[in-house]
């Protein structure tokens, strides 16, 4: 994919095209009316969204309307239409709930294991009745071997089976029957909508499929009319223990050219043949997922005129090519220095060239709902930034949120919505993304290192829980320590297999790593030789140790923009025609100076990576550097020649550096409240003053200030500030390391005059040229939303609501949402000056 220096310069003077945010619209059928539909898209159209995922999920209240209903149909396509006319993107998911399934599925559709039962006979015993345990249990093929339950078999015979087993003598000693069942797995449609609850569908068989399709997705897309929909989706698979399906038997002697059933017993008693039967079975499952679901939606999505989107990684078995059919990539999970399902998504993209990939984004921001403010999801849209995708996808809006207070959360995520009392600056951030996202979808990324995924191995054996995700298991060999150590030396990677390598090439590479217990094919070892690529086999160390090792593997590689702090300042680059661009950020918990180290002679020029204005850097003889806060990000353009590109544009930085005066603010405010107005000194914690009420929600804070001469001016907040205790939250939730001045944002105004905001660093508002005389300040502080917001949100777990819908779901972390949350003016303001 092509994109120049211009390009990116137009994008970050807003003209951002399709790469604007998208949100994950969670409609819960009992809340389905066109005022909240209404509602909703125009507070997303105004805080710069740039389009909705459609997702149907559960009641949170008694009645409703029923998914699939004519008048349920009839909103989705008002929806539709209502996107359309807004001009914002619309995906509808093409089913409910997750995984799909529901009411069209039965025992001959549903997802199916493999179950096991062992018996040991008594000696004499020449034939047994199978009697199901199970309604749809299925006998598939029963062995014999001579021996006991305490002493298994060294060898197994498969028996006669019909309506009864026949069972050989053996010896005339004991033995042990070994019954292989094909059970229901039992699984339901996970947050079903009321209409649409029941079995998930075999994502192995064809037939099951095209009666979702058929069912489900057919009158979904008519309602919506195909013509504005942009993409079908479908989520993260989850379909847990789903080991078989009826055809299987036939399917895997038609492709791995034996038979399947005698060796059958292998898969749950280890023999010679075990590791063998292993991957021939999650091969065939793998194909006839890939074929008979990923390919079939695909082609469904195609024939009506959309794209099809998916995050392939979970259960069934699927590896990062199974991405193939798959038209708009999708991934998950933050952590630029982590194992994460983005760098599964990313790695299948950059082999198939496909942009832009998106990423499930803020699925547990500093969970739970309302806890997050802006400068978390801007924190945590970073590290999936620095992995490699460039759209986000929202996790999510519940509907009716622009409705206001009594409308629904989501059990497990944060409500992105206008509830929040910090919505003022959403245009702000969700804008800024979009400028982001905008620059990253230019040209191609530049990873330079190649880590080699251990297909054969994880197909031939799995340990621990999950033994079909390979995107899990894959951490037995890649874990967020290995990527850490590649990460950190200013060097992107992506993961590859043969397939990958061959669709995508390995030229793009300079050096492959082949993790310790993993073998290199043939294949891939002629593809990477005649490449030219550099191959290091790693030990099995571990820690520091194999840290080590994989640094003196990259030794003497050249990242396309270095920093002085690799371990904390993330970077990732595109490559334009005849110039480069990357995106860096400080991951830290501190402010830090940070010099970059272009690969080459380019000429830098540096932005703000949310506003798009142009950055100062400071410049000596040998270095050229840049302050960053915790989690301030910056663009950094290289370009050939002497000229900067952009030279049009303001430049602005945070605090004015060479400042003449600078006079803290902490005394002479005054703080109005729903109480009243009152004098306050600063910094001043909501937390901590009884005298703010529990509605508060955004206070105005006021001052004045005297100058005897004209000046340019600036009012600093000052730099986050790490928390002696921070506040326990679960492990993929992400929150910001350090706390920022302001909780939770804030706007400045100088003599009734809108100047700008302050959420995120740096925190500080440039003030303008100020008049000599007195001029007022007015600071409004809008909190988080665990107040009032919370308060007066439906979570769907009222008696009356559990009565008439069951036990659908459990909110998460609810009895964290205040931990930790500081309000205010957290640290005292400076006001600084220039007379320049």
């Amino acid at each position: 994919m092509s994109g120049t220096m211009q390009e990116a310069v137009q994008a970050l003077r807003g003209e951002t095209g399709h790469a604007a945010p998208l949100m994950r619209w969670w409609w819960f059928s009992t809340h389905v009316s066109e005022a909240a539909i209404d509602a909703d898209l125009d507070a997303m159209l105004a805080a710069g969204i740039g389009g909705v995922e459609l997702a149907f999920v559960y009641p949170v209240d008694e009645g409703g309307l029923r998914f699939g209903d004519p008048e349920f149909l009839s909103l989705v396509g008002f929806a539709a239409r209502g996107a359309q006319r807004r001009g914002l993107r619309f995906d509808l998911t093409l089913g409910a709930g997750w995984p799909f399934g529901g009411p069209h599925i039965d025992a001959s559709t549903a997802a199916r294991g493999l179950h096991w039962e062992r018996i040991e006979l008594a000696p004499g015993a020449t034939e047994l009745v199978f009697r199901p345990s199970f309604d749809g249990d299925a006998l598939v093929s029963a062995y014999v071997g001579a021996g006991s339950i305490q002493e298994l078999p060294a060898e197994w015979v498969l028996a006669e089976c019909g309506e009864r087993i026949h069972i050989p003598a053996l010896g005339g000693g004991p033995r042990v029957l070994l019954v292989a069942v094909s059970r229901l797995t039992g699984q339901n449609v996970k947050r079903a909508p009321r209409g649409a609850e029941g079995l998930v569908l075999d994502h192995y068989s064809a037939v099951a499929v095209q009666a979702h399709l058929e069912a489900v997705a057919t009158p979904l897309l008519a309602a919506a009319e195909a013509t504005r929909v942009h993409a079908g989706f479908c989520d993260s698979f989850e379909v847990y223990e789903s080991d078989w399906t009826a055809e299987l038997p036939r399917e895997f002697l038609a492709r791995r050219g034996y038979d399947l059933l005698p060796e059958l017993w292998q898969l749950e008693i280890d023999g010679a043949g075990t590791a063998r039967v292993r991957t021939d079975v999650m091969t065939t499952l793998r194909e006839l997922f890939e074929e008979h679901f990923v390919q079939a939606f695909g082609e469904w999505a195609h024939g009506h005129g959309l794209l099809f989107r998916a995050q392939c990684y979970g259960e069934p078995p699927m590896l990062m090519s199974s991405y193939r059919d798959v038209d708009l990539i999708e991934g998950e999970g933050w952590g630029w220095q982590r194992w994460t399902k983005n760098a599964w998504a990313v790695s299948a993209a950059g082999a198939y060239g496909r942009s832009p990939v998106s990423s499930e984004t803020w699925t547990w921001v500093h969970s739970p709902s309302f806890r997050a403010g802006p400068a978390d999801l801007l924190g945590e849209a970073y590290e999936h930034l620095l992995s490699g995708v460039n759209l986000l996808v929202g996790h999510g809006w519940p509907l009716g949120g622009a409705l206001g207070h009594g409308q629904p959360v989501f059990y497990a995520s944060g409500a992105l919505d206008s509830r929040n009392p910090w919505w003022p600056v959403a245009r702000e951030l969700f804008s800024g993304l979009a400028r982001v996202s905008a620059v990253l979808q230019l040209g191609e990324r530049i990873a330079q290192v190649a880590i080699y995924h251990p297909v054969a191995e994880l197909l031939a054996g799995a340990e621990g829980e999950r033994p079909f995700d390979l995107w899990r298991q894959t951490r037995r060999f890649v874990d967020d320590e290995f990527v850490s150590a590649v990460r950190t030396t200013g060097l992107d990677y992506d993961l590859v297999d043969d397939a990958l390598l061959e669709v995508g090439g390995a030229d793009r590479f300079e050096v492959l790593l082949v993790p310790a217990g993993c073998v290199l094919s043939a294949a891939a070892a002629q593809l990477l030789s005649s490449a030219g690529v550099r191959v290091v086999h790693l030990s099995a160390s571990r820690g520091q140790e194999r840290r080590a090792e994989i640094r003196a593997a990259v030794h003497g590689m050249v990242p396309p923009l270095a920093t002085s702090a690799p371990d904390t300042v993330g970077v990732t680059t595109r490559q334009l025609e005849g110039s480069r661009i990357s995106l860096l950020v400080n991951t830290g918990e501190r402010s830090a100076d940070v010099v970059l180290d272009p690969c080459d002679d380019s000429t830098l020029t540096v932005w703000d990576a949310v506003s798009g204005r142009r950055r100062a850097v400071v410049r000596d003889d040998a270095s050229r550097t840049v302050r960053l806060g915790s989690y301030e990000a910056v663009l950094v353009g290289q370009t050939v020649g002497p000229g900067q590109v952009g030279v049009d544009e303001l430049e602005t930085t945070g605090p004015v550096l060479g400042q003449d005066q600078e006079e803290p603010l902490a005394a002479g405010w005054f703080v109005r409240t729903s109480s009243g107005r009152r004098p306050v000194t600063l910094p001043h914690t909501w937390e901590d003053d009884p005298e703010v009420a529990h509605g508060d929600e955004q206070l105005v804070y006021e001052t004045t200030v005297e100058l005897v001469r004209p000046a340019s001016a600036a009012l600093d907040f000052g730099d986050a500030s790490v928390p002696e205790v921070r506040a326990e939250r679960r492990e993929n939730s992400f929150a910001l390391p350090a706390d920022p001045p302001v909780g939770a944002a804030a706007s400045v105004e100088v003599d009734g005059l809108p100047l700008g905001s302050v959420w995120r660093a740096p925190y500080s508002v440039q003030l303008g040229r100020l008049a000599e005389g007195r001029h007022t300040i007015t600071v409004t502080v809008s909190s988080l939303g665990v107040r009032v917001a919370a308060a007066r949100a439906i979570d769907g777990t009222s008696p009356a609501a559990r009565a008439a819908n069951g036990v659908r779901f459990r909110v998460q972390d609810a009895s964290r949402r205040r931990d930790g949350v500081r309000s205010g003016i957290l640290r005292v303001p400076t006001l600084r000056l220039s007379a320049d």
